[in-house]
């Protein structure tokens, strides 16, 4: 896999490159609203990038078996949807996600909620596609705000209104995942090196796949990685002494925070789960 260089994140790593700085933007299209509405989160991008204390931190590229634990947690997180986006908020997170299909995900967390900025790559421009913000309810659901017909538009996406209309909604759950599962999950975070090719299998313990990646972007790429195979089984009750945890509660106000808190000694029955190495294909 070749990480060429994008215009939008090496400006955002450097707001003061100027080359850089004119190859990104919005792509030539004739709905004048869409075109607006696009240009105006150019805008406020750009405003944020600005600002002294924003940190991007490096790219982030998913690896294959980060992606199983993706799809395996996604229910348990998202039952935890609401608590897991006022985590994300109050810690001011932010980043930049690469796709397989050459895609730049910008996101953000601010004014409590979640902002994103979607662009792909044309003969080395940058260019903004989709634009939105999501706040999240008590009751764990994603509310949407974006222009209302920018799906609806030929020239900037494809496929049936079906595949269109879920886009908003995919993205924005599958960066939660993701930042659930880096922040609670065993990960293996390996950074790549511009302008050298990086054997996976030399850098990441027990990875199994023969995957090369060069980077050509200009700076470090991180590579997320988790060691997961299916099952480990154990039929056996089991004797847990007691421990302490941080337990999630709610003040007067509705805030959350950690208390810690005291587990009796129990026993548990035997266990079927996944464990921390990557399983062998």
């Amino acid at each position: 896999m070749i990480i060429r260089k994008r215009p939008i994140i090496s400006w955002l790593m450097n707001n003061q490159d100027i080359e850089s700085a004119k190859k990104f933007g919005v792509p030539i299209i004739s709905n004048k609203v869409h075109y607006e509405y696009l240009l105006n989160a150019i805008d406020s991008l750009i405003d944020i990038n600005m600002q002294p204390d924003i940190n991007w931190g490096l790219p982030e590229l998913i690896m294959p078996s980060f992606e199983e634990v993706m799809e395996k947690s996604a229910r348990s997180f998202s039952n935890i949807y609401n608590q897991l986006f006022r985590e994300f908020y109050e810690e001011n997170v932010c980043g930049i996600l690469l796709t397989k299909d050459n895609g730049t995900i910008v996101y953000g967390f601010g004014d409590n909620r979640l902002y994103i900025w979607l662009f792909r790559e044309n003969n080395g421009f940058s260019s903004l596609y989709m634009y939105y913000y999501v706040e999240s309810t008590i009751d764990n659901k994603q509310n949407i705000y974006a222009c209302p017909t920018l799906m609806s538009d030929e020239e900037l996406f494809y496929g049936d209104k079906a595949y269109r209309d879920s886009l908003y909604y995919s993205i924005a759950h599958r960066i939660m995942i993701y930042l659930a599962v880096k922040k609670y999950v065993k990960v293996e975070t390996v950074e790549v090196p511009q302008g050298k090719i990086t054997k996976l299998s030399d850098v990441i313990l027990d990875y199994k796949q023969k995957d090369k990646i060069k980077n050509e972007s200009g700076q470090k790429v991180i590579v997320l990685d988790s060691r997961w195979f299916r099952k480990i089984v154990n039929d056996n009750n089991i004797f847990v002494r007691g421990f302490f945890r941080f337990q999630n509660k709610k003040n007067e106000h509705g805030e959350w925070y950690k208390e810690l808190i005291f587990v009796d000694s129990y026993i548990r029955n035997g266990y079927h789960r996944d464990a921390l190495i990557e399983k062998e294909k």
